[in-house]
């Protein structure tokens, strides 16, 4: 890809995203991927995650108007489209007042979306398919560049089923994990105290150029070996069991070329479609899924090392269990876990610096803190001494 001054820049702003968060790597690709795309994007999580702190984040680093709700079942349309002009009332016009409510944002986050009315609900269909709101009897364009929306939980209603088909990326986040809470408290502190840095990295205007871009590379697609490839993940998705809406299958493909303009490919690559697809997943348990048949079918060109890294893991993560689960462990037992550590953290120095290993590595690393952590207290309580 030719590397523009907006492209840079969009490297830039996820390096910026992923310093601000700790562990938030694949987040981050998400949210951006939904500014890139103009696509909604759902983040599923528990409450305290970051979701709403991120999206809030990126706002700023772009210079955007930023509108933020948190929906309930008795929130009316009137408070996230504005009131009611009187004065228009009097002269028999339904006219809104728009200042500072989500026509007028070039940001929107929507919390809990699922837990919305009826009422709310079939306005957001119509506002994130067409972008517009119906205002004085007409309807009106929207500025807005990207929605996004959170929810504790995916919703099983029947009555959802529509408006979360029309949710492009889903992207599910959890707590951090137990080695990266230091780094956690540090940067907690710093968003607290208000001493992180605020400036405007990618304007609006950039962002508008790159999602052109990011439309217009959908044509790159057509005659790519990459079309092949996605029939034959859709045909293997099918037989297991998991639908894709044709609306979907179309918008994979769209999220595939944002991806691709934020890791700088002149084309979108296998990698940046196996991300798009790991974003359709309608549950944790269909991204389990989606993550076997991207090694299966050799989508990802990192597939090996997350072999690696999974199949060490694995070895690691049953020596750990055998060695806890023994009352009296062994000096063989110890040496057996011992091996396979210091195994581990070779093959962990040998394995590429790319993003796109990132979330796979932090797992791996959370197996080795534990592994560490044993193999002292087990030496500890043999020997007398640890020399981890």
């Amino acid at each position: 890809m030719e590397n523009t001054m907006e492209n840079t820049k969009v490297v830039e702003l996820r390096d910026f995203l992923v310093s601000q968060f700790v562990g938030k790597e694949t987040e981050a690709t998400a949210i951006l991927a939904g500014l890139l795309s103009g696509e909604p994007t759902l983040l599923v999580g528990p409450p305290g995650t970051a979701k709403t702190q991120m999206v809030q984040t990126l706002a700023s680093a772009i210079g955007g108007s930023y509108f933020y709700y948190l929906l309930t079942r008795f929130t009316e349309p009137d408070e996230i489209l504005g009131p009611i002009s009187i004065t228009s009332l009097r002269e028999g016009k339904l006219e809104r007042i728009t200042s500072g409510r989500l026509p007028e944002a070039d940001i929107v986050f929507l919390d809990e979306v699922f837990k919305a009315s009826s009422a709310v609900r079939n306005i957001l269909l119509d506002i994130i398919l067409n972008k517009r709101y119906m205002n004085g009897g007409t309807f009106h364009k929207l500025p807005s560049l990207a929605f996004y929306f959170a929810s504790n939980e995916v919703s099983s209603d029947t009555e959802d089923v529509a408006f979360f088909d029309r949710l492009s990326i889903r992207c599910f986040t959890s707590n951090v994990s137990p080695e990266t809470w230091e780094e956690l408290l540090n940067l907690g502190i710093k968003l607290e105290t208000n001493t992180t840095s605020s400036r405007i990295i990618l304007s609006k205007e950039e962002v508008k150029v790159l999602q052109n871009k990011v439309i217009s590379n959908l044509n790159s697609i057509l005659n790519s070996s990459l079309i092949k490839k996605y029939l034959e993940v859709l045909a293997e998705l099918r037989s297991k069991g998991i639908e894709i809406s044709d609306r979907r299958k179309i918008k994979i493909l769209k999220v595939a070329s944002a991806i691709s303009t934020i890791y700088l490919e002149n084309i979108p690559s296998l990698d940046s479609l196996a991300d798009a697809l790991r974003f359709s997943c309608s549950n944790e348990e269909q991204l389990k899924v989606v993550e076997e048949l991207i090694l299966k079918l050799g989508l990802s060109s990192f597939y090996l090392n997350v072999q690696q890294l999974n199949t060490l893991q694995t070895e690691l993560q049953n020596n750990l269990n055998q060695l806890k689960s023994n009352a009296n462990p062994t000096l063989q037992d110890l040496q057996m876990l011992s091996t396979v550590y210091k195994k581990s953290l070779q093959v962990l120095k040998g394995m590429p610096k790319s993003p796109r290993l990132l979330p796979y590595v932090r797992s791996f690393v959370s197996t080795l803190d534990e592994a560490k952590n044993v193999i002292r207290k087990v030496q500890e309580s043999l020997t007398g001494e640890s020399n981890v």
